[in-house]
C-alpha cells in the first residue's frame, strides 16, 4: 500500500505526494524538519509541514530565484542569500564567475547539516569554497554588519514562524540599506492562487522603496498550485529592460547553461496574467 505525504495549505486545499520512507523527522529549536524519499521526485525537504524543495524540481526554483536578478545585474560581485539552508540558491549564485563572495545567512544550523547529509546536489552550494561565507543566526544581524551588496536573494519559507519577519516593512528597509545603489534584490512571494494578498502587500511595500519592482512566475510542480511568484526590486535595474539577445550575450560570457533558465524564459516569466498584473 502506498504511503502519502499530505501538505495542508488551507482548510480547503491539500496536496499529497507518494513517499517511500521518512529519512529525517526531528525538531530543531526553530522548526519541525523532515526529509522524505518520494516515489517520483527524489528526496523532499519539509519544514513545519510545508514542502520546501524536492530533488526533482528544485532546479526550477533555485535557477529562477538566482539567475533573473543576477543576469539583470551587469557585473554582480557580492551576493547575500537570506535563508536557503539547503544550499540550492548559493549553488546557483556561485555559478557566476564574476561573483567574488556569497554570504549565506541561515537561522537554523540543523537545516544546513541535514541538507549536506541527505540533499547533496542542493548542498553543493554549502561545500567549502573560498568565495562562500556561512553565517548561522538572525539574518538581521548579518544584514546590519555586511558590506553593501550587489545582489540580495531572499530564499525563505512562507511568512510563518521564523520567516514571518522576512516579509515586514522594516526588513525590506534593512535590505535596501544593505544594497548598493545599483544593486538588486529578489524574493519568493508565494502562490499567485493562494497568497495573492501576500504578493499584493509585498509588492506595495517594495514599490514604496524602489523604482523598479517586478513580479515574475515560475512553474514548480511540487508547490501548491504548481505556479510560484517571485519578485525583484531595484532602484536602477529592471529585468524587463534586457532583450533575449542581450541576456544571451551575458549567459555566454558567464558560461551559464541552465536546466530551466534561458534568456527567453527570463523574459517570458515577467509577462504576467491579467489577474496578477492587476494586483
Amino acid at each position: 500500500m502506498t504511503e502519502w505525504y499530505c501538505e495542508e495549505l488551507t482548510e480547503r486545499w491539500r496536496q499529497s505526494l507518494p513517499v517511500r520512507s521518512c529519512l529525517v523527522d526531528e525538531r530543531s529549536p526553530f522548526q519541525h524538519i523532515q526529509v522524505f524519499e518520494t516515489r517520483d521526485w527524489g528526496r523532499m525537504l519539509v519544514l513545519d509541514g510545508k514542502v520546501q524543495c524536492t530533488e526533482g524540481d528544485e532546479f526550477i526554483y533555485h535557477e529562477m530565484l538566482a539567475h533573473v536578478p543576477l543576469m539583470t545585474h551587469p557585473d554582480p560581485r557580492r551576493v547575500l542569500v537570506v535563508g536557503g539552508g539547503d544550499g540550492g540558491t548559493a549553488r546557483e549564485a556561485l555559478r557566476h564567475p564574476g561573483v567574488e563572495g556569497v554570504t549565506l545567512a541561515e537561522i537554523d544550523a540543523r537545516v544546513i547539516e541535514l541538507s549536506r547529509l541527505w540533499l547533496p546536489d542542493m548542498a553543493a552550494g554549502l561545500q567549502p569554497d573560498e568565495r562562500l561565507t556561512l553565517t548561522v543566526g538572525d539574518a538581521a544581524d548579518t544584514i546590519r554588519g555586511c558590506e553593501p551588496q550587489d545582489v540580495i536573494l531572499i530564499d525563505s519559507s512562507d511568512p510563518e514562524g521564523p520567516s514571518e519577519v522576512l516579509f515586514s516593512e522594516s526588513f525590506f528597509q534593512s535590505l535596501k540599506r544593505a544594497l548598493k545603489p545599483d544593486g538588486i534584490l529578489a524574493l519568493q512571494a508565494g502562490s499567485p492562487f493562494f497568497f495573492r494578498k501576500q504578493i499584493e502587500e509585498a509588492s506595495k511595500l517594495l514599490a514604496g522603496m524602489f523604482t523598479h519592482v517586478r513580479p515574475y512566475l515560475a512553474p514548480i510542480p511540487t508547490y501548491p498550485g504548481g505556479t510560484w511568484c517571485m519578485m525583484t526590486a531595484s532602484m536602477s535595474l529592471d529585468p524587463c529592460a534586457l532583450t533575449p539577445e542581450e541576456l544571451g550575450v551575458r549567459c555566454r560570457a558567464r558560461n551559464l547553461d541552465g536546466r530551466f533558465y534561458t534568456p527567453e524564459v527570463h523574459r517570458g516569466s515577467l509577462s504576467l496574467p491579467a489577474f496578477l498584473r492587476d494586483l
